[in-house]
């Protein structure tokens, strides 16, 4: 009951509160708010779910990030923090921002320091150097700034990241260990957060990657505390996080086994498709390691016409320590499906939604064209919702572990 001289609020009406929380520019953080109000409120907004399409929108000196619910079908503003937003545009450089991470709730941001192209600078082709990264919290408009390398020219391509273990609370906004990928994906360097209130002193480690190594995708086990880097012939390299004054080293992942053998580690045909498949992700699910092979050229034969790809047809395969070869293709993940995207963590969920359906890869095309590949089958084809074909840069999900904000749906 209201108090005397104030009007009650849970009698809006509900239609005119819904019109309210459509409006352009209300934030995912605002919505929460909405429906915190009371329980005629609750009731009359919808719970906002997941997943979630991000968006990032440039002008000449801001950037705006919005993500579109796919079960709500609706967009919602996310707050980026104070120091995310300007780019510093009367500069003699360009700042380009991307997305280049999503995960645990959290997204990163980078900016490039781009030449200015002038007319005593006329030329088209100019190199960047990501020069201010930024972990964003949007749930609570926080966001942590990330010292650029010292000395570094080259552009971070993608950064994973986990909350320390055992060094603060779960909560804390600062206190985070991120490994990044820079230049042709053959640089790898990490910093850690924690320990302080500033980030100002901390500064990132250059890892170093073995000649001619160059990495397709990267995932952060934060169960081992370790991040796993998939190479494009399908290989995999393993950096167990340093802690308490330990060397970082990058190791093959057969070092890792216990008796490891020295034949192929495909099956076969698999073995020879690994040179052929072009983009290359991995992840975990259930505690074993999966990769996702996606074929981006034309139709290929291989062999006397044994085997067969059709372009954009997808393999999913599991690793087996336990035998050998230990990696080969799956047709299903156990009625869950994993989402993947050139700049986002991995989120494998059990579908919540009728929009999500099982034994699936949810993927983003060039284009930004969300996609949706059966991996029975392997074909993909666009994921056309009632609104149209959804477009983002990266999926985002509220926690990786969550199908809704209010936590009314889990995996």
């Amino acid at each position: 009951m209201a108090a005397a001289g104030y009007p009650n609020w849970s009698d809006l009406n509900s239609e005119l509160l819904v019109s309210i929380a459509a409006t352009d520019g209300v934030s995912m953080r605002d919505y929460k708010s909405l429906r915190a109000v009371c329980t005629a409120w609750r009731f009359a907004l919808v719970p906002l779910s997941y997943p979630c399409l991000l968006s990032l929108a440039e002008s000449d000196d801001s950037h705006s990030v919005s993500v579109f619910s796919v079960p709500t079908r609706r967009s919602f503003h996310l707050h980026t923090g104070s120091s995310v937003v300007v780019v510093h545009s009367q500069s003699s450089f360009h700042g380009r921002v991307r997305v280049v991470g999503s995960g645990n709730g959290r997204f990163a941001i980078a900016v490039d320091k781009e030449p200015r192209i002038t007319s005593s600078n006329p030329s088209s082709f100019v190199s960047c150097t990501t020069c201010r990264i930024f972990l964003v919290d949007p749930r609570a408009g926080k966001e942590v700034q990330l010292v650029p390398r010292t000395g570094g020219q080259e552009s971070v391509r993608k950064i994973v990241f986990t909350p320390n273990p055992n060094l603060s609370p779960p909560s804390h906004n600062d206190d985070w260990t991120a490994v990044a990928l820079y230049g042709c994906c053959n640089r790898v360097a990490y910093i850690d957060t924690g320990g302080s209130s500033s980030t100002e002193d901390k500064t990132w480690t250059t890892i170093d990657v073995a000649e001619g190594s160059s990495y397709d995708d990267m995932a952060f086990h934060a169960g081992d505390d370790k991040v796993y880097f998939l190479d494009s012939s399908g290989g995999v390299d393993v950096l167990r996080m340093p802690r308490g004054g330990q060397p970082a080293v990058i190791e093959p992942f057969t070092t890792l086994m216990q008796d490891p053998n020295p034949t192929a580690a495909y099956a076969p045909p698999y073995d020879v498709v690994s040179t052929k498949m072009v983009t290359k992700h991995i992840f975990f699910h259930h505690g074993s390691l999966y990769q996702v092979w996606k074929n981006t050229n034309a139709n290929v034969t291989l062999g006397s016409g044994y085997f067969r790809m059709s372009a954009h047809e997808i393999f999913v395969l599991r690793c087996d320590p336990q035998r050998w070869p230990c990696w080969d293709a799956v047709k299903d993940l156990g009625g869950c499906s994993v989402f993947l995207s050139k700049s986002s963590g991995p989120v494998v969920v059990r579908p919540a939604v009728p929009e999500v359906r099982a034994d699936c890869v949810y993927w983003i095309d060039w284009q930004g064209v969300s996609m949706v590949c059966d991996i029975a089958t392997g074909t993909s084809k666009p994921w056309v919702l009632p609104c149209g074909a959804g477009k983002g840069d990266c999926w985002y999900f509220g926690h990786d572990d969550m199908t809704s904000i209010d936590g009314e749906g889990t995996n």
